[in-house]
């Protein structure tokens, strides 16, 4: 069932021509759109699954649901041996939930307070099958997709912000390329523990 939150700016409503727009897509052939919508559906559990992200929790509203805000922190950088400068502060975000369906496994939301350099930006992220299969049902693998709309990024060209969604995209598919893989071979030692016997594994981690 889709819900969502009502949009908060004349930007959300579709009222402004971006300046910037565009998608990265990273595939995850071995999983299939289910499998994959199962462990990233968690708008709270960003953390679990980009590579770059260390920290994001809920910060206000119902968990999950739109209008909720999560805080997201990035991991720091430490510096090289013999460097006496501290490590810059890590980035930082604060990001509100305004359209979440499950049922067509996407979920949108908006970038508000940071430290990046962010104006409007606006983001839905998806996971659909693979391009080409001809039906849903994932036999072809799925796909991640990063989908973003904002204003132009303070001391970054669209190109940079581009090569950063990708980087973080890839990540994610890996992880949950492995993370999928570990737990169908789980399964299957299941069942040779089991005389056999089919068990069912659920391969969520959304809490």
């Amino acid at each position: 069932m889709a819900t969502a939150a009502k949009p908060s700016s004349p930007a959300a409503a579709g009222g402004k021509a971006w300046e910037w727009e565009g998608k990265v897509v990273s595939p995850v052939p071995e999983a299939t759109p289910d499998e994959a919508w199962a462990l990233l559906s968690d708008f709270l559990a960003f953390h679990r699954w980009h590579p770059r992200v260390a920290a994001c929790r809920l910060a206000s509203g119902t968990p999950r649901s739109p209008g909720c805000v999560r805080y997201c922190e990035g991991t720091t950088t430490t510096p090289s041996s013999g460097e006496a400068a501290a490590p810059p502060p890590p980035d930082w975000a604060h990001e509100t939930l305004l359209e979440y369906d499950a049922e067509r496994r996407f979920f949108r939301y908006e970038m508000n307070d940071n430290n990046m350099g962010f104006g409007l930006f606006f983001a839905t992220f998806r996971v659909a099958a693979a391009a080409g299969a001809g039906d849903d049902d994932g036999e072809e693998g799925c796909e991640l997709r990063w989908e973003f709309e904002c204003e132009p990024v303070r001391g970054t060209a669209r190109e940079a912000l581009v090569a950063r969604l990708q980087a973080g995209l890839d990540g994610m598919a890996a992880r949950v390329r492995e993370h999928v893989l570990a737990a169908r071979a789980a399964v299957v030692v299941g069942m040779e523990g089991a005389g056999g016997e089919p068990l069912k594994l659920d391969n969520s981690i959304a809490v």
